[in-house]
């Protein structure tokens, strides 16, 4: 995690009394189409970790805003990075009242992986030693931001860099001796589905932690619970 800003006057008492609302998630120079998977990974993870900070979500935020108005400050921050005054008066003025933050998110890096690794016959039930494990990473940084609408400033903002795995066996391109450790960084050319890797996994679960981990960095997060110490024999 990168902590860009955090604002030393902002609170727990006021993200609770003020309210959070989310203006949305955009990856840069992607189509609007790519959002709303993100925006509803960045919602769920946000109510799961702070339960106690009333959320608006980015659908109401649309109708306050007005589909147009929406669109525009969206795609200004896909391409700036950032909201200006006069945007966050634009805001505060169509919420009037509704929240007194305002949430969004940027993708800035979206990078997708194959490589293999070496397993046991015994986890596939194939007992042959010419296959592997086919991985088909995502790697993804994204930058979130909350504004205080009543002040017009960011008060928090931090980067993160998340990812996410899928696997399947596959015929292994491991040359003998090269370990069960070997990994083999697979080129582009051809789709990892017809290398006989597995799919990529979607954009929104390399999110997944990024986004809980800003919720969990903001004022007044719960303490993660202690794990106890082992019983000892």
């Amino acid at each position: 995690m990168e902590l860009s800003r955090i604002d030393p006057s902002l609170t727990d008492t006021d993200l609770r009394q003020g309210k959070v609302a989310v203006l949305g998630v955009v990856k840069f120079q992607e189509p609007d189409q790519v959002r709303p998977p993100l925006i509803a990974m960045l919602e769920r993870t946000f109510r799961d970790e702070r339960h106690d900070v009333p959320l608006i979500g980015a659908d109401s935020v649309r109708q306050m805003l007005g589909p147009e108005r929406d669109r525009r400050l969206l795609l200004a921050y896909e391409y700036q990075g950032s909201l200006s005054p006069d945007d966050l008066a634009e805001i505060s003025d169509s919420l009037r009242g509704a929240a007194k933050f305002i949430l969004l998110a940027r993708v800035e890096r979206d990078r997708m992986r194959n490589s293999t690794r070496g397993i046991n016959s015994a986890d596939t039930g194939v007992a042959r030693s010419d296959y592997a494990m086919g991985v088909t990473g995502r790697d993804a940084r994204v930058e979130v931001r909350l504004y205080d609408l009543a002040r017009r400033t960011l008060v928090m903002s931090a980067k993160y860099v998340g990812s996410s795995e899928n696997e399947r066996p596959v015929l292994s391109p491991l040359r003998p001796g090269g370990g069960s450790g070997a990994t083999v960084e697979i080129g582009q050319a051809v789709p990892p589905e017809e290398q006989g890797y597995p799919g990529a996994p979607e954009l929104a679960l390399a999110l997944e932690q990024p986004f809980r981990s800003f919720a969990r960095a903001l004022p007044g997060a719960p303490k993660p619970t202690a794990v106890p110490p082992p019983a000892r024999r």
